[in-house]
């Protein structure tokens, strides 16, 4: 297939202040690949494939963009470490107003990735 890249939003809260954190991405649309996070100019093919929050946060929301052709989910990351946490597109569309709560946490510092997953 051809992929289709797309774009997503992770919305972090951080849990000393409150603040919410949103955090834009770009998912290429290759399994395997990393999301590339928005570095301070937006997300896209060359922003960093990384997210380090300023302080403790838990991600409370994830909004994917319909339409991928190539993956259909992302596994989260934290230092270089697959975590257990899979969300599947599907459950986390833009288009839907129910998405799934969330709420995982990562310490301040932590490096945040994510890999596409087919």
């Amino acid at each position: 297939m051809t992929a289709t890249p797309k774009y997503g939003t992770l919305i972090f809260k951080g849990l000393q202040t409150g603040k919410t954190y949103s955090v834009d991405i770009y998912v290429s649309d290759v399994a395997n690949a990393l999301v590339n996070f928005d570095g301070g100019a937006g997300a896209g093919a060359s922003s960093p494939t990384y997210w380090i929050p300023p302080e403790d946060v838990a991600l409370i929301d994830y909004a994917q963009v319909t339409g991928t052709a190539d993956t259909t989910k992302i596994r989260l990351i934290s230092n270089g470490k697959p975590t257990s946490q899979v969300l599947r597109y599907s459950m986390f569309l833009t288009t839907l107003n129910n998405r799934p709560p969330l709420n995982i946490g990562f310490k301040k510092g932590t490096q945040i990735s994510a890999i596409q997953l087919a």
